[in-house]
């Protein structure tokens, strides 16, 4: 496994560990009814959560793909958070899961 790989699987499950000890339930790996499977959902607020995808090889299809995704998620009512292919450090991390922590149908779920 590359290094950069491991960094993005490092830094997605601090932001799904992050969400869990804020007491926000993610589902991991869910398939949706179009085929696709989304890295994380959080239901209780209909958020996803998509790791940027891999574009070192065929850019154009893996994009195309990844908007078809979006597009599809959000005509469903989903709000798309992708997650950063940057590194991100503790505080980047806490700061991103503040973001979604502070959406208003938390506080009415």
């Amino acid at each position: 496994m590359k290094q950069t790989e491991t960094q993005d699987i490092v830094k997605f499950e601090g932001i799904v560990s992050e969400l869990g000890r804020r007491g926000i339930v993610v589902l991991m790996h869910r398939p949706t009814r179009w085929g696709y499977v989304v890295d994380a959902v959080i239901p209780s607020i209909k958020i996803v959560l998509l790791r940027m995808p891999d574009l070192t090889k065929q850019v154009k299809v893996a994009m195309s793909q990844f908007r078809d995704l979006i597009n599809r998620l959000e005509s469903d009512g989903y709000q798309v958070m992708v997650i950063p292919k940057n590194s991100m450090d503790e505080a980047q991390v806490k700061a991103f899961c503040d973001r979604i922590a502070a959406e208003p149908a938390l506080a009415s779920a």
